[in-house]
């Protein structure tokens, strides 16, 4: 069986993938991305027999980040393969013609909640006071790094897109945004990670 996690909350497909019933300890488990995921990898551990017969399970991160090439003869070796438990995780929302390669598949989409939304759509020039009141309420059930994430991605679109911002100010915002990101990472953050971001989109609005 094929199960797909997918959709732009990483937090919850992500766990939703780590806590599956098929990643148990009785099974034989292979893990892969999308880099060490090879024709011959995945051949070789699908009919390979295991010492004591046991399940397997064969789990492949950002399986739709794998290059066309490849994945055109990968994914007739997974359909062909109904007794395996197959687990494909990506770190975003899949199209429908995605998904139609696996249309066995049972499919678990995981999509941001409204407040998220909330607070993308009031990033919008003069729109300080609102802003800070959806910001401040959507962390409040939100996890920062889902929240950092889609709003960085959103103004990336917006680098190479349409924008009611200068964009000047855009690129500088969104450089900002992965400075931020680098000292949340290497713990050189001397401010709080949420006032930090507060602070960089307040600026980028007036």
């Amino acid at each position: 069986m094929i199960y797909i996690f997918h959709g732009d909350d990483q937090l919850k497909s992500r766990e939703a993938l780590n806590t599956h019933p098929d990643q148990n300890s009785s099974r034989e488990i292979l893990r892969l991305d999308s880099k060490s995921s090879t024709l011959e990898t995945i051949n070789n551990f699908l009919n390979s027999q295991t010492l004591f017969a046991s399940p397997k399970t064969l789990v492949i991160s950002n399986y739709f980040s794998i290059p066309k090439p490849i994945a055109d003869k990968i994914s007739p070796l997974l359909n062909s393969e109904p007794d395996i438990s197959i687990l494909l995780w990506q770190d975003k929302k899949l199209t429908p013609t995605q998904l139609k390669l696996f249309p066995k598949a049972k499919i678990e989409v995981y999509n941001p909640s409204s407040n998220i939304f909330s607070i993308i759509n009031a990033i919008q020039p003069d729109n300080t006071a609102y802003f800070i009141k959806a910001f401040r309420k959507g962390l409040q059930t939100e996890a920062f790094e889902l929240v950092f994430y889609l709003i960085k991605n959103s103004l990336r679109k917006q680098l190479s897109g349409y924008s009611k911002f200068n964009q000047a100010m855009l690129k500088r915002t969104y450089l900002n945004l992965i400075e931020l990101e680098f000292q949340t990472k290497t713990g050189t953050l001397t401010t709080p990670k949420e006032v930090a971001l507060e602070r960089i989109l307040i600026g980028l609005m007036k």
